[in-house]
């Protein structure tokens, strides 16, 4: 097998020396050429797809090997969380780790994604391959993984499956839950707080909206998942009240409107159409009575692929061979971008050398050996399943 692990490191220092942050505002251009170049130096055909829907240079780059046979999609985000220190977009090598935003979360898992796939090719791997770069996954994907069944870019004619380099280390994550969030915006009146008998104090309203909220989400609580997933505090469902909040101008003038988010994450086994009905019938119901209004954030499925298929059985069996441990299966406790595979009826695994708990932490990083044993894992899966 070839030793990547000097290519490994290179090649995830130089991506993560691109500060793709989302809102644009960095540069994703030369990112993004970045990304074309490497592609050309391994001889792998490739296409962009311009994919803004609201403001930004994004774009969705697709690597293609192969033109017969079953297809694989190898997937990954190159946009990344904002920095903590600039010196964070210097990637650098400590005692067995590479440091660095986005080594972990997740261009380290693409490099190692890109270079399996060149691997398969050379020793004559079977099958097709596309590696999709999409931008936009940290701030919730309208403008990359969203629009990849619009572009034309997956479809599931002959997919076999897709595999995401989310850092699920050491787990293997099958599912994940959906996400639906709001914002709503109590209105009251503004006035001096000497006149404040002319105002209407937003917050004040806000009270017997906010309490029955908070009932509602005691008993969304109460349900909980069937599916793998630690600890057992994990399996309940959510909804998050107040993630952001606030309103007002100033202290000493009454609030002339107070907002705060709903961030509602069903588990993949609840009916996830029931569940925003839910959630919008409720608030209805306030707005009769109390003087509300609210705006959609966020919309997004769940995702869930079988526990016994195909794809799932190669990937336990691919870690196991290289490391020689047995990867939990587990539902993500977040969300994934495997949800896009998955509408489309493709079975869809996320898979990836970080570890999750350091993913947007101000010590990112990837332990090395990660990275190798990665690299080697994705390409047993492509063996396995392409042949």
């Amino acid at each position: 097998m070839t030793d990547r692990r000097a290519e490994l490191i290179r090649l995830t220092s130089e991506f993560v020396g691109f500060p793709t942050v989302n809102p644009p505002g960095t540069d994703l251009a030369a990112c993004q050429d970045w990304i074309r170049s490497t592609l050309d130096s391994f001889g792998i055909a490739h296409e962009t797809h311009d994919s803004s829907t609201v403001g930004g240079p994004h774009q969705v780059i697709v690597g293609s090997i192969g033109d017969t046979g079953p297809v694989m999609y190898l997937h990954g985000h190159y946009d990344v969380v904002p920095v903590f220190d600039d010196a964070q977009f210097v990637a650098k090598e400590v005692d067995g780790l590479l440091m660095g935003r986005g080594t972990c979360d997740m261009k380290g898992g693409l490099v190692a994604m890109l270079l399996a796939a060149v691997d398969h090719r050379d020793s004559g791997g079977s099958g097709r391959l596309r590696l999709v770069f999409v931008p936009d996954e940290e701030t919730g994907g309208a403008n990359g993984s969203e629009r990849l069944e619009e572009l034309g870019v997956i479809t599931p004619d002959d997919a076999v499956g897709a595999i995401v380099a989310e850092p699920s280390h050491p787990d293997i994550w099958y599912a994940a839950r959906a996400a639906f969030t709001v914002e709503v915006t109590v209105a009251g009146r503004a006035a001096h707080v000497g006149l404040s008998y002319t105002g209407a104090n937003a917050l004040e309203a806000a009270q017997p909206v906010l309490a029955d909220l908070f009932a509602m989400a005691a008993s969304v609580a109460e349900h909980r998942t069937d599916m793998r997933i630690e600890p057992e505090a994990a399996r309940a469902s959510i909804m998050l009240i107040g993630g952001t909040s606030g309103g007002g101008a100033n202290f000493n003038i009454v609030p002339d409107e107070f907002r705060f988010t709903i961030d509602r994450r069903p588990n993949p086994d609840e009916d996830y159409a029931t569940v925003k009905a839910d959630l919008i019938g409720r608030l209805e119901a306030l707005a009769r009575e109390h003087p509300i209004s609210w705006q959609v954030l966020q919309d997004v499925d769940p995702a869930r692929t079988p526990v016994d298929s195909p794809l799932i059985r190669h990937t336990e069996a691919a870690v196991h061979e290289v490391t020689g441990r047995r990867a939990p299966l587990s539902m993500c406790p977040g969300c994934l971008e495997t949800r896009v595979y998955s509408r489309l009826g493709i079975d869809a695994v996320a898979y990836g050398p970080g570890p999750m708990a350091v993913m947007h932490a101000p010590d990112e990083h990837v332990p090395i050996q990660n990275l190798v044993d990665a690299h080697a894992i994705y390409r047993s899966i492509l063996q396995r399943t392409l042949g």
